[in-house]
């Protein structure tokens, strides 16, 4: 089960409320355990290689990269909307790391036939997102379709299911592909009656 903020981080380590530090010195200062601690500041320094830097977020232990995306359903002077969403967010709980994806990139990782088994034991227990799942009380079960298979798990959350714990190089090796094509890629298209959060995130 993955760490959650209701125990977020170690007695000494909790972060300072709107002080998040870079990935990299937090990776340094959270992570004990020296082969997760080495694999995430790889990463970091990958994301940074190929200019997908994560930005810091405002709780201490949160950080993301950006994505782009072109709304069809909102036009200005003859031009498309384009703005950016969270492609991917980088927690940290009590000497664990995390990568939830937004739900394009998570698409892209579920056809991979050597992720499966990863996948599906990496479902998480909402405690605490901005969708009011956490208000459920945390032992229901509850079923909920993903990508065309029916999961059923205590307390599940409904908006971000999948959460890669410590994750291995296998893991990452499949992440760090599929990123780079996605930066690669022209924007997101958002067509007609569709909209970002249907689309681009869980």
């Amino acid at each position: 089960m993955p760490k959650t903020p209701l125990n977020s981080h170690k007695p000494g380590k909790e972060p300072k409320k709107g002080k998040t530090l870079p990935l990299e010195e937090a990776v340094s200062f959270y992570i004990e355990n020296e082969s997760d601690k080495e694999r995430a500041l790889n990463f970091a320094g990958w994301l940074r290689k190929n200019k997908l830097s994560p930005s810091a977020g405002n709780n201490g232990y949160n950080w993301y990269v950006k994505f782009y995306y072109i709304d069809q359903n909102k036009i200005k002077d003859g031009k498309e909307h384009r703005s950016s969403y969270h492609g991917v967010y980088i927690k940290m709980f009590n000497d664990t790391w995390h990568i939830l994806t937004s739900k394009d990139i998570l698409e892209q990782v579920l056809l991979r036939d050597e992720l499966k088994n990863v996948i599906w034991n990496s479902l998480f227990p909402c405690y605490g997102c901005n969708y009011g799942c956490f208000e459920q009380v945390h032992s229901s079960e509850r079923n909920k379709m993903l990508f065309g298979r029916e999961v059923s798990i205590k307390g599940i959350c409904f908006r971000q299911p999948v959460l890669f714990t410590n994750p291995d190089d296998k893991t990452l090796d499949v992440l760090k592909e599929i990123l780079l094509n996605r930066k690669k890629s022209n924007d997101l298209l958002i067509s007609k009656n569709m909209n970002i959060y249907n689309y681009g995130t869980i």
